[in-house]
């Protein structure tokens, strides 16, 4: 049997014995939801059987039925129960009572807790949270992988790719910043790869329990294409049991072309009008933009008066800048 006090003194207890626990009210249980990532776990002690620690634990269990006060007062006196404490890099603390049976395994309870306890208490708290709580997890996570334009990937301290998202792998795929090679990846200038290696791993370090090494990294890799050097946020990820920590890497991404243009239809413009409009969004200057769209120049900025009159825009500036807007709201359906 174990009672569990999550950050210790500012929880309700949880508990593997029916009739033990009380319901979880809304308010406990998201502060609750909170305490899911605590960081890595800095130190693991027994505590005094019958000490304050255990008189308070058992202050809070409800007096009936009639085995439940008994097994508080057992707890309140050090009969029969021993007691932990973990505690996490960001100043939480457990406080873990087992009634033991006299079973083989007793004298190794400790240890055995110690080694299992950072992944158990996610996953009692996870089951806590409930299914409302699960289903907007879900939903966060669909919105990463499938309609968020941002690129994001999952990396090893060493750099290997685990995983990115739908958006990271068109940007993989484009090699214009960066390009996978069976999990191994690239940059797009050769001479900044060793770099961007060199920001993972300094991101990755940490020794075990403490916070050493900078928690996010900014660094900026040029792209093939448009010559522009564009920022890469590297943020260090500790799950809790995890022996070693991954890094998050997102690249925003420059809207897709026909993206714009499919936005700028919606907003009233005609498709040739669009193509103006996602043209102008791209920053080129009209003699550009109307060699592309294979307009006269002159043409083309008849053209562009005529978006931004529709587009009720001061300027270019303007129109621009609530297109991209527009169009990082996601990836198109």
């Amino acid at each position: 049997m174990a009672l569990v006090q999550p950050g210790h003194r500012r929880a309700p207890v949880l508990t593997s014995a029916a009739g033990l626990g009380e319901p979880c009210p809304d308010a406990a249980a998201a502060a609750l939801r909170r305490q899911l990532q605590p960081g890595a776990a800095k130190g693991f002690s027994l505590r005094r059987a019958g000490g304050a620690a255990a008189r308070a634990l058992a202050a809070q269990l409800p007096r009936q039925p009639e085995p439940a006060a008994a097994l508080a007062a057992e707890l309140a006196a050090g009969r029969g129960w021993t007691l932990f404490s973990c505690s996490f890099e960001d100043g939480s603390e457990d406080l873990i009572a087992l009634r033991l049976e006299d079973g083989p395994h007793d004298a190794h309870c400790g240890d055995i807790l110690q080694a299992i306890w950072p992944v158990l208490r996610e996953d009692a708290l996870r089951e806590l949270a409930g299914e409302t709580q699960a289903a907007v997890t879900s939903a966060l996570l669909w919105t990463i992988s499938k309609k968020t334009d941002s690129a994001v990937l999952v990396l090893d301290g060493e750099g290997t790719l685990l995983h990115c998202n739908e958006s990271g792998r068109d940007m993989l795929d484009g090699g214009d910043l960066l390009s996978d090679g069976g999990g191994r990846l690239s940059c797009a200038s050769p001479g900044e790869t060793a770099g961007f290696y060199a920001a993972v791993a300094e991101c990755a370090r940490s020794r075990r329990g403490s916070a050493r090494g900078p928690r996010e990294l900014i660094l900026f890799l040029e792209d093939r294409h448009s010559g522009m050097r564009l920022p890469v946020s590297l943020t260090r990820y500790r799950c809790a049991g995890a022996e070693m920590p991954l890094v998050v890497a997102i690249l925003p991404r420059q809207p897709d072309r026909r993206r714009i243009e499919m936005l700028a239809q919606k907003m009233g413009l005609s498709p040739s009008e669009a193509r103006v409009a996602a043209l102008i969004q791209l920053g080129l200057t009209n003699r550009e933009a109307a060699h592309i769209a294979g307009l006269k120049e002159q043409t083309f900025n008849t053209y562009a008066k005529r978006v931004l009159a529709k587009l009720q825009s001061a300027g270019r500036a303007e129109m621009a800048q609530r297109l991209t807007w527009q169009a990082s709201l996601g990836r198109a359906s």
